[in-house]
């Protein structure tokens, strides 16, 4: 046997060391904790503000969102539903699938809505025609929390559910009124 030298045990981390590592490893979970939820609020969920010009499509339909309000992209579905945002008031648009008239569409509509327990629709919707010559009907929304107007358009054989609500703490504004028959009047269907 030769003999063997004792092996040297590294020197111990000196207390300043350890006092670094530890404020680093500190000061990296703190920014994880304030970068992680930042960036999970900016890319899921959260409003976007209108583009100048943008335009949404929705099935067989598509419109222009009025400029100075926000898309709910957790809400909002590509191709599915839009959901727009002003202050307390909501604008949320969904196609409704194959419909051979606006009464088959404005029931189908009422049905998905009252479903969701946040209202209901007034029995008597009025007949509408949007700028671009679709057609369709109108009713009031009314419900604990909220007021609005449920509007549903067809054309090309496919009908399209709108829906205004505000919270009643915050009214709907007369240009608020103005920007959504602006919105309605863009809608179109895709091809035409």
């Amino acid at each position: 046997m030769s003999p063997t030298a004792p092996v040297p045990r590294p020197p111990a981390p000196s207390p300043r060391t350890l006092g670094l590592r530890a404020t680093l490893v500190v000061a990296v979970v703190m920014l994880l904790l304030i970068l992680i939820p930042y960036l999970l609020n900016h890319s899921v969920v959260g409003a976007a503000p209108v583009r100048a010009g943008q335009v949404v499509t929705l099935g067989t339909f598509r419109y222009s969102p009025a400029p100075g309000w926000q898309i709910d992209r957790g809400a909002s579905q590509a191709g599915l539903v839009s959901v727009l945002v002003k202050g307390a008031t909501t604008y949320r648009l969904t196609p409704l699938g194959k419909q051979s008239s606006a009464a088959s569409a404005f029931k189908a509509a009422e049905r998905r809505y009252e479903a969701t327990g946040r209202g209901r629709v007034g029995a008597d919707p009025a007949p509408v025609t949007t700028a671009g010559g679709l057609t369709g009907q109108v009713a009031s929304i009314s419900g604990n929390t909220v007021a609005g107007t449920l509007t549903v358009l067809v054309g090309g054989g496919q009908g399209l559910g709108v829906t205004l609500t505000a919270r009643h703490t915050a009214p709907l504004t007369a240009a608020i009124a103005d920007d959504v028959v602006t919105m309605l009047d863009s809608v179109e269907v895709v091809g035409s």
